[in-house]
């Protein structure tokens, strides 16, 4: 009697879940590359060794303004691809 019931619970299930199907998966977007930011490479300026204090300033202040423009071009791709900090 048991295994009667056993196997008519077993079918029963298995009819039960033969109309259960998962559903499928909607269809995934392509990929899209984000726009880019046309950056320009940033050179430390080159210059020859530095023999007296003037020198040092002028490079660093030479220095400082290609850094400058270095951090304004990140600055701008920030603002232009709206990215937040």
């Amino acid at each position: 009697m048991t295994r009667k019931l056993l196997t008519i619970s077993l079918l029963l299930c298995l009819l039960l879940s033969a109309g259960c199907t998962l559903a499928p998966k909607p269809p995934t977007p392509p990929p899209t590359a984000a726009p880019s930011c046309p950056l320009i490479p940033c050179r430390l300026p080159a210059r020859q060794p530095l023999a007296t204090n003037d020198d040092w300033r002028r490079a660093v202040d030479e220095l400082e303004g290609e850094l400058l423009s270095c951090a304004g071009q990140v600055l701008g791709c920030i603002e232009w691809q709206k990215v937040e900090k």
